[in-house]
């Protein structure tokens, strides 16, 4: 049997519990996967990165997949929902951008595009009004605001990008007192059914998020992006789950994810010995390209620019080594006698010339 807590619903619905007896009895309805295999409906999830890795790129992308029923590599949306999303931070037209190329490129696939064009719902800080007040997650009637908005919309998930510019109360993001009202807004969420998204930056470290670690505890899933080396202004990660409640599956293993022109590709994560196929292949001197390496080692030439530039940002190869190695390969390769030729000492990854090649 359930009970009332007696004393606890002045002016409000008054708490209730259930006996063990009546728990053991209960049949639920099976949890419905948002995203298969690890967010369920009525859990919260926490994405973090610094920025410029691609926090916004990957929700965004997980945003269009859920309100058009679609995949984002193997993780998929089983069917449209609507979705809201609260920007704090973006234009409405990089925003137009963005979804066009996840659209466009293929990086989100098997989309219902008229689902899409109804279910995904977005309120940009940018566009309003500069006397409106925009949604704080800090403030109780903010947060009433937000569900009501989701109510008004038939939301069943809220994506909040991100903590920093949609939570002007929160004073001290290191003061776990400070948290508690992100924490009730969050635990609000659950308590209405819905999924919520809460996307944030890194600290100072890059190990984990910003701010008080009691914030993990509101959370079924963490998921971190670190960085991996590409280009500025490239979507570029690998993607690692801190914590996760659903069953899962492989795809839930640490992975480099990169947005190229033809949609997101996804890689093992090497990050721990990373691009040694390619740094093996490249100190021999034997190949003139990226292509060549690729070629070499089965891949493509996007992965061997990807390891490239994580084994330069590892310090494991300096910037200039990739020209430099690939100049005496040519030059090789054209005359293997020249003595101008360099070999690589295999204790020293960034480049001590030693004795010409003969």
């Amino acid at each position: 049997m359930t009970f009332k807590i007696r004393g606890t619903g002045t002016g409000k619905p008054q708490l209730v519990g259930i006996t063990a007896g009546e728990l053991l009895k209960k049949k639920f309805a099976p949890r419905e996967f948002a995203i298969d295999p690890w967010l369920r409906t009525g859990e919260t999830a926490l994405i973090w990165a610094a920025t410029g890795v691609g926090k916004t790129w990957l929700t965004l992308s997980l945003a269009v997949a859920m309100a058009g029923g679609g995949s984002v590599w193997e993780w998929k949306a089983p069917k449209p929902r609507r979705v809201l999303i609260v920007d704090g931070e973006m234009n409405l037209q990089d925003l137009q951008g963005r979804l066009r190329i996840l659209v466009e490129t293929g990086a989100v696939t098997g989309l219902d595009m008229e689902a899409l064009g109804n279910n995904l719902r977005i309120v940009a800080r940018q566009a309003q009004n500069p006397d409106s007040e925009f949604f704080d997650v800090t403030d109780t009637t903010s947060q009433q605001h937000v569900l009501q908005a989701m109510d008004d919309t038939d939301s069943e998930v809220v994506i909040i990008d991100n903590v920093t510019t949609c939570a002007d109360g929160l004073r001290d993001e290191n003061d776990s007192v400070a948290f508690r009202p992100v924490m009730s807004f969050l635990m609000r969420m659950k308590q209405a059914g819905k999924v919520a998204i809460l996307v944030h930056h890194a600290n100072k470290s890059g190990q984990d998020f910003r701010g008080s670690t009691a914030l993990e505890a509101t959370f079924e899933v963490k998921l971190g992006l670190h960085p991996a080396g590409a280009s500025v202004g490239k979507a570029s990660f690998i993607a690692k789950f801190g914590k996760f409640r659903a069953q899962g599956d492989s795809s839930i293993q640490p992975r480099q994810w990169t947005l190229e022109p033809s949609g997101w590709t996804v890689d093992d994560d090497e990050s721990e010995g990373a691009g040694n196929d390619v740094l093996k292949a490249l100190k021999s001197c034997k190949f003139t390209t990226a292509v060549e390496i690729g070629d070499h080692i089965g891949r493509d030439k996007h992965y061997v620019g990807r390891q490239l530039r994580l084994l330069v940002a590892q310090g494991q190869l300096k910037e200039d080594d990739k020209d430099r190695y690939f100049k005496a390969a040519k030059r090789l390769r054209s005359n293997p006698f020249d003595d101008e030729i360099f070999e690589v000492d295999d204790g020293d990854l960034t480049g001590t010339e030693v004795a010409p090649l003969h």
